[in-house]
C-alpha cells in the first residue's frame, strides 16, 4: 500500500486516478512456489507447485513495464516464501520504478543487510505473518520450531532499517477457528514495537484444505479491538463483512479481474490467486491490453463468492462499501508515514 503525500508524486497521482476510476490497482505476483515452512493453511509449498520454476529479474522488468501501460499498481510479492528467491532485491528494484511493491514473509530469512537492500530497492511495505501470540501454537501451525521467534526478530529488524517514513512494517494474522483470542495480545506486541497490525480472513479455496473459518461471528470482537487499539489498522468495512463470509452468505460481488489480478512465476495472468486454472494470458509474451480485456471478461462472468481475503476486501471496502469516507480514513491510517525509528 502507499501514502499519497510526498514521494514519487507523479506515480501516485496516476495511481489515485486509477483507484478513483475503479480500475486495476492491485496485482498479486508469485515470484516462485517454494517455502521453507510447511504451513497447514497453504498449498504453495506442496508438490503440485514445485515444477513451476521462478520469475527472473529480467522477466520482472517485463512485467513492470507492461503493467505500467495500464497504470501504477500495488504489487504484492508472494511465493511460497519470496525471500528464498536469489534475485529478490533486483526484482523489487524493477517493480518499484513504476509501481509500489509490498510483500508478505514468514520472517525466517530476514537479516539486517537484506532488509536494508529491500528498502533501498524501493519496497513500500513488508508484513510478517504471525497467527498466534503463543509461540508453540505458531510454530506448530508453521511446521517449524522457532518460527515465532524468527518472525518477531524480523519485525524489529525491518522496522529499524526503513529508509523512508512512507515505508511500513506490519504484523498480519490469518483469522481462523482457533486464534481469535490471540489477536489482542498480538496487537499489544505490535504497539510495543511501534508497528501496525492487520488481519486477513482464512480462505479454504485452492487445493483440499479444511474449513478453518471462525465458527462464530468474529466481526464484533475485531471491531471492538480496532476501536481500542490505534495500531490495529484494518478497514472497518472489511472486518464488518466477516460474518457474511464465514456463513458463506457472500460478502458481495467479487471485483477480481477489474480491480485486482494475479500473476504467477511463469507470467500467467489470472483474475484471482485461487483461479490459476483460468489464465487470461501470459504477460511475458501477450499484449497488456489484450490481457486486460480478458480480465474484464473474467470479472463480468465471475460468480464466485467464496473468499473475503484482504487483497480484495480492503479495495472493495473503500470503492464499494457503504461507509466509504470512514473506510477511506482507515485506508489513510493503514498507509500514512511513520517516522524513522518512530512509533505509529
Amino acid at each position: 500500500m502507499l501514502s499519497l503525500l510526498t514521494h514519487d508524486l507523479g506515480k501516485k497521482l496516476r495511481f489515485a486516478r486509477n483507484f478513483l476510476g475503479r480500475r486495476m490497482v492491485h496485482v498479486n505476483l508469485q515470484i516462485l512456489y517454494n517455502c521453507n515452512f510447511r504451513c497447514g493453511i497453504c498449498d504453495f509449498w506442496k508438490d503440485d507447485y514445485r515444477d513451476k520454476g521462478r520469475l527472473s529479474a529480467a522477466e520482472a522488468e517485463i512485467v513492470s513495464n507492461k503493467l505500467n501501460t495500464i497504470g501504477p499498481q500495488i504489487i504484492s510479492i508472494g511465493g511460497g516464501e519470496p525471500m528464498l528467491h536469489p534475485e529478490l532485491v533486483p526484482i523489487v528494484g524493477a517493480l518499484s520504478r513504476h509501481h509500489f511493491p509490498v510483500m508478505i514473509t514468514n520472517g525466517s530469512l530476514v537479516t539486517e543487510v537484506l532488509a536494508r537492500q529491500l528498502w533501498q530497492a524501493g519496497m513500500i511495505e513488508i508484513s510478517v505473518s504471525i497467527d498466534y501470540a503463543d509461540p508453540q501454537k505458531h510454530d506448530a501451525q508453521r511446521g517449524k520450531p522457532g518460527a515465532f521467534a524468527q518472525g518477531m526478530a524480523a519485525l524489529k529488524i525491518l522496522h529499524a532499517t526503513r529508509t523512508h517514513p512512507e515505508q511500513r512494517v506490519n504484523m498480519i494474522s490469518v483469522i481462523m477457528d482457533d486464534n481469535l483470542d490471540e489477536v489482542e495480545p498480538l496487537i499489544e506486541l505490535c504497539r510495543d514495537m511501534g508497528i501496525t497490525y492487520l488481519v486477513t480472513l482464512y480462505s479454504h479455496n485452492r487445493g483440499s484444505k479444511p474449513a478453518r473459518e471462525p465458527a462464530s461471528n468474529p466481526a464484533l470482537r475485531l471491531l471492538d479491538l480496532k476501536r481500542r487499539h490505534r495500531s490495529f489498522v484494518a478497514l472497518r468495512g472489511y472486518l464488518a463483512k466477516f460474518p457474511a463470509a464465514v456463513s458463506r452468505a457472500a460478502p458481495g460481488r467479487c471485483h477480481a479481474g477489474r480491480n485486482l489480478c494475479n500473476i504467477d512465476c511463469r507470467g500467467e495472468v489470472s483474475f484471482c490467486i485461487d483461479r490459476l486454472d483460468k489464465p487470461a494470458g501470459k504477460i511475458l509474451t501477450d499484449e497488456m491490453h489484450e490481457i486486460a480485456t480478458r480480465l474484464l471478461e473474467s470479472h463480468r462472468t465471475n460468480d464466485c463468492r467464496d473468499c473475503w481475503t484482504s487483497c480484495r476486501g480492503s479495495i472493495e471496502s473503500v470503492l464499494y462499501g457503504s461507509q466509504r469516507l470512514l473506510n477511506a480514513w482507515d485506508y489513510y491510517q493503514m498507509t500514512r508515514p511513520v517516522p524513522l525509528q518512530g512509533r505509529f
